[in-house]
């Protein structure tokens, strides 16, 4: 009779241990839901708008390379022209390239040329003004930069004019 009992007790207590890992498990997994939530929303989509603003800083760093090349090679009245290769052409093309179609722009780009003449050469800088959308717009972050909303970015660069005698024409 003895042993009975002694068999009957060790498989309640095996029995106990069971449930109480069941219960471990059960818990774990009901808290899986809000922390992927969390790390959702407040860890992996915000690193992912702050790596597509790079690019997107990037591009628009490209685009002004470019006008800022064109600028220094050209005459005056044609870099300064509101329709000339400076200000609306190398934007357009930008804006149907690859590169270009990586940076969600709230509006086009606006981009002003100006000359500065020292004693030693003749500068051009070239301002280009952008709004860039969020890739991924989190409803928490609504009024963070680059999370939620537009960021506003200026980017200016100066070279030297190639040809002085191109700034009086």
């Amino acid at each position: 009779m003895s042993t009975r009992l002694r068999f009957r007790t060790n498989s309640c207590v095996t029995g106990r241990r069971h449930l109480v890992r069941r219960r471990r498990r059960g818990t774990a997994l009901s808290e899986a839901g809000p922390a992927l939530f969390l790390l959702l929303m407040f860890a992996l989509f915000p690193l992912i708008d702050v790596i597509y603003f790079g690019i997107s800083y990037y591009s628009v760093l490209t685009l002004n390379d470019l006008q800022l090349r064109e600028a220094s090679k050209s005459a005056k009245s044609m870099a300064v022209s509101n329709t000339g290769e400076v200000i609306a052409g190398i934007p357009n093309k930008w804006a149907s390239s690859a590169m270009g179609g990586l940076a969600k722009l709230t509006a086009p780009p606006v981009t002003n040329v100006d000359y500065k003449l020292s004693e030693v050469a003749v500068y051009v800088t070239v301002t280009t003004n952008v709004s860039i959308e969020p890739l991924l717009k989190i409803p928490f972050l609504t009024k963070i930069p680059a999370l939620g909303a537009p960021v506003e970015m200026k980017v200016a660069r100066t070279k030297v004019l190639e040809n002085p005698n191109d700034m009086f024409r």
